[in-house]
């Protein structure tokens, strides 16, 4: 399968760690659904926060979280 998200925000483009994900790109960065997803963020598994009604998670939370869920850390 081929990851298809685009990062909606990017807050420097030299830099890959500072791009913000919304939960559709989420769920498709990680191969999950999106009700999943959501459940990640508001059980705080993975650090985000809410501008209005969206969520934004930042790259570095996601890869924090996968790192310490694969054991590698």
């Amino acid at each position: 399968m081929y990851n298809t998200y685009q990062p909606s925000l990017t807050i420097s483009n030299d830099e890959n760690n500072s791009i913000l994900f919304t939960v559709p790109e989420l769920a498709d960065y990680l191969g999950i659904g999106r009700n999943r997803a959501y459940d990640l963020l508001r059980n705080n598994i993975i650090k985000g926060f809410r501008i209005g009604n969206t969520w934004k998670v930042s790259k570095i939370a996601v890869d924090q979280y996968i790192l310490q869920n694969s054991g590698l850390l």
